[in-house]
């Protein structure tokens, strides 16, 4: 009994640490007067972050397809960092480019650091990203590739080019990866979306011990559902089920920017900004650090059985649904 005692309030005890750990080292994501190079930038949490690093006066350069919403964020951005009591000179530049496409996501960067003197980013955030979320018989493969192409090769091909350039300039960097809660856990309806974040992941994981060589800090946000432009589209295409299953909760752009910030001041690697999501990374944490010893450890004693009842919850979900669906009810 008194080992169990001790264990006990030595885990009590842990859950103390990382937050002190965190109050002595202080911030560990200070966008100051940096380079930061966003994907996705023109709307929704792209163009959150981007005003919120004009905020914290950041050098910033958006890159998204369309020209109207990149100009809107400049602005916004702009206004933003007027609004600092301390003045500074910052550069915000845009690109319209496609970074699907692996020569438009080269020249992207290529126009970025001219336009800010020849400085290679030194923070990148891949915020780009779509969803047409669909059942599987229903999907067309061009649909699977599409998404794909953008969410995870969109993203490879940033990261790819702008780490090389880190490389060569000797810069100790930052990568942040947007990932999804769908890059944890999978259901129905999710099936041409989520491999994509789950591919993003698995190179997350792999670049934070892989950039440890070159002094480059990897970490990887897992938002929910986000009330977005984009989140209103996937809404129209959405089946029932999978709006069953998941709910009607989510963050603005604004929270998820928030929570990612956050997040990254602390220095986690896994970035969650609510508690089922929070859940779900324990649940599937791998081999990553924690975020919080304590807490983890003791997430982690329940994860098991809330991930049963989770499981169980979307198999009835969908077997009545299936049921419906037979009998041509829905």
């Amino acid at each position: 009994m008194s080992i169990c005692a001790n264990l006990f309030l030595a885990l009590l005890a842990s859950i103390g640490i990382t937050p002190l750990y965190n109050l002595i080292k202080g911030s560990q994501f200070n966008p100051k007067g940096k380079h930061v190079y966003v994907t996705g930038g023109s709307i929704g949490l792209g163009r959150a972050v981007a005003i919120d690093l004009a905020k914290k006066g950041a050098n910033v350069t958006i890159v998204a397809r369309n020209e109207g919403p990149l100009k809107e964020t400049i602005e916004l951005m702009k206004k933003a960092a007027a609004a600092r009591k301390e003045q500074l000179v910052q550069t915000f530049h845009y690109v319209s480019a496609d970074v699907t496409d692996k020569t438009q996501a080269i020249r992207a960067l290529d126009e970025a650091a001219s336009a800010h003197g020849g400085q290679v980013p030194e923070i990148i955030i891949t915020c780009a990203g779509s969803a047409i979320p669909k059942l599987f018989v229903e999907a067309t493969t061009d649909e699977f590739e599409h998404q794909m192409k953008l969410n995870y090769f969109g993203t490879l091909y940033t990261v790819h080019e702008g780490v090389k350039r880190m490389v060569d300039a000797n810069i100790k960097g930052t990568v942040v990866f947007v990932s999804s809660a769908m890059g944890l856990i999978g259901f129905a309806g999710y099936t041409p979306y989520s491999p994509t974040k789950f591919a993003v992941r698995g190179l997350a994981e792999n670049l934070r011990n892989e950039l440890m060589l070159y002094g480059i800090k990897t970490h990887i946000y897992y938002p929910g559902n986000m009330f977005t432009p984009g989140f209103e589209n996937e809404n129209k295409v959405k089946p029932l089920v999978t709006r069953e299953i998941e709910g009607s909760g989510g963050l603005t752009p604004e929270d998820a920017c928030k929570g990612m910030m956050k997040g990254l001041r602390k220095g986690y690697f896994s970035i969650t900004t609510d508690f089922d999501t929070s859940f779900l990374r324990v649940s599937s944490k791998g081999v990553t650090p924690m975020n919080n010893v304590g807490l983890d450890y003791i997430l982690h004693i329940f994860a098991p059985a809330g991930a049963a009842q989770f499981m169980w919850e979307c198999n009835y979900k969908v077997q009545n649904f299936g049921k419906k669906m037979l009998k041509k009810e829905l």
